[in-house]
């Protein structure tokens, strides 16, 4: 009955009765017979003494006849025995409970071969797809568990009405060469649920006759997931599971075969040598608690640190693309302590990056934007300056000596009074050239007017005259009425402008290169310094005394 090799293995059995139940047993008979079992078990050594017992009763009705039971769970009666009862009508209703209790106790799996092409039976010519389902161990779909998420339409239910699942995998070509060698993981026999249908027997009789096929994931795109292989060997069917992962032999796999679907450019070697920066190192002997946090939890600190600011994708990130010119600020900011020495090499990378933008170097690396050109200097600078203020405030709080980083990048990044006041270089070179330019084309326009005006006739020139003291006039009272304007129009402002600060400071160097005029010195007034103004008075007191037609010619 129960035999084992070695005595030392706990036996366990299950007991099947089948009959037509008319009143309800105890288990006390259960209980003796299986106490008699194992006295009679321990005084003969190649037997072993049952140590549990499952005792399944299946209480069965004929078909059409009203059920008076229900099913009962199963129920421990003592630490030997344990009871289970099911209700089930005859016939093929019987066969799908006994299919499922054999699936049960023998930790059984159902896979379903799909689409075998048959010819029909009664039309030799046509042939149409059947169904077979197999009932084999369930360390078959191991594999496919391991996976986690299965393909849609994978795992349905049973096409046979056993109340469990099933797994469909697709019929593929035949092959008749077995010498082939398949990376296998498991062998296990199977068996048809129908053995007497017929696109059972085919199937049989296909394998037997030496014929392997190939089972397929079913999936509505992609490549085909070949996960299983039906073959025979020495007159019986086997499933064997196909090892679906990738072999360490196999080159990598495509960046775009992953999650992240059309993004290409990761940062793969970065992250490799932060792997091997960040790998755990083996200990023989538990190491006793540091700090109050054991090794694991030192480590996921330590990974955590590393971690709190690591951009995935190149163009998502400045800093990290130029190493060279702001090492050793990144592996510095990134400890746990620094010291006195770590923060001045820090501020002096911070200095560097200074220097290059005040002398208005290129930028290290080049950055392309969504449609192919680059932004402009100013903008990259301005992109890493706020990029490294991010990553320097993920570590400001760790020490006092990393708040001192983040201080001296701020007080650096403050705009100063000359900056936010002076234009830049650029711009003032473009303001005068564009004033040489409009003084060039004022200057042409009035000796275009001078040659035309020689041109003219004497009433010509009067009525030009004429026109053109009208629209002095007009001219200067419009700009008595918007006295608020300056000369091009804009409104005038009491806040000297930087052609005003230019003209002064050039009056005020000019003025250290020379002797002043006597004229222009004792001038007081805005405007222009009259020369001579002796000559002027003695003019005029000549003019009174003796009027001569020179003068009068003088004083027109």
């Amino acid at each position: 009955m129960f035999a084992a090799a070695d005595a030392d293995v706990p036996a366990a059995g299950a007991a099947w009765i089948d009959f037509m139940m008319r009143r309800q047993r105890t288990g006390e008979t259960v209980m003796k017979t299986l106490h008699a079992l194992s006295t009679f078990a321990l005084n003969f050594s190649p037997l072993l003494p049952i140590n549990h017992c499952d005792l399944v009763l299946v209480h069965i009705v004929p078909v059409g006849d009203e059920v008076k039971f229900s099913d009962k769970p199963l129920k421990e009666v003592s630490p030997q025995l344990s009871v289970e009862v099911h209700v089930t009508q005859a016939g093929r209703i019987l066969y799908n409970k006994l299919a499922a209790l054999v699936q049960q106790y023998y930790n059984l799996s159902s896979t379903t071969v799909t689409g075998i092409p048959m010819k029909e039976e009664q039309n030799a010519s046509s042939s149409a797809n059947y169904d077979v389902e197999l009932l084999h161990p369930a360390v078959a779909h191991e594999e496919l568990k391991r996976q986690g998420g299965h393909a849609e339409g994978l795992i349905i239910a049973s096409k046979e009405g056993l109340p469990t699942d099933t797994v469909t995998l697709k019929w593929c070509t035949p092959k008749s060469n077995l010498v082939e060698l398949h990376h296998c993981t498991s062998c296990h026999r199977i068996t048809p649920v129908d053995v007497n249908s017929r696109p059972s027997s085919c199937l049989t009789n296909f394998l037997l006759g030496g014929r392997a096929v190939m089972l397929e994931q079913p999936r509505k795109s992609g490549t085909k997931v070949i996960s299983h292989m039906l073959a025979s060997h020495g007159g019986e069917i086997f499933i064997h599971t196909l090892s679906i992962c990738r072999s360490i032999l196999e080159d990598p796999p495509s960046i775009s075969e992953g999650s992240g679907g059309r993004v290409t450019d990761y940062r793969i070697t970065d992250f490799g040598e932060f792997m091997k920066e960040n790998r755990l190192a083996p200990i023989s002997t538990v190491p006793s608690p540091e700090n109050g946090l054991l090794a694991i939890q030192r480590a996921k600190k330590h990974i955590e640190r590393m971690t709190r600011y690591w951009p995935m994708v190149i163009s998502d990130t400045l800093i990290f693309n130029m190493r060279q010119q702001i090492e050793p600020l990144p592996t510095l900011i990134m400890k746990e302590k620094i010291d006195e020495d770590d923060v001045m090499e820090c501020r002096k990378v911070i200095f560097n990056i200074l220097g290059m933008e005040s002398r208005n170097d290129p930028f290290p690396t080049s950055v392309t934007g969504s449609r192919g050109k680059g932004p402009k200097r100013e903008e990259q600078y301005r992109q890493f300056w706020n990029e490294l203020e991010t990553l320097i405030r993920c570590y400001s709080e760790t020490s006092p000596m990393h708040e001192k980083v983040l201080e001296c990048l701020i007080d650096c990044k403050k705009p100063t009074e000359d900056s936010r006041t002076l234009p830049s270089p650029k711009r003032s070179a473009d303001k005068a050239f564009a004033k040489d330019k409009v003084d060039a084309s004022e200057s042409e326009q009035s000796w275009k007017e001078f040659d035309k005006f020689q041109k003219m006739t004497e009433r010509e020139r009067q009525e030009m005259n004429y026109g053109s003291s009208s629209k002095l006039e007009a001219t200067s009272h419009k700009i008595k009425k918007t006295g608020s304007e300056d000369t091009f129009g804009r409104p005038s402002t009491d806040t000297p402008n930087f052609l005003a600060m230019w003209t002064n400071c050039l009056n005020s160097t000019q003025s250290k290169m020379h002797e002043e005029f006597i004229g222009r010195a004792e001038h007081e007034g805005s405007g222009p310094a009259e020369l001579y103004p002796h000559l002027k008075e003695e003019n005029v007191g000549e003019s009174v005394d003796n009027t001569s037609p020179k003068n009068s010619t003088n004083k027109l």
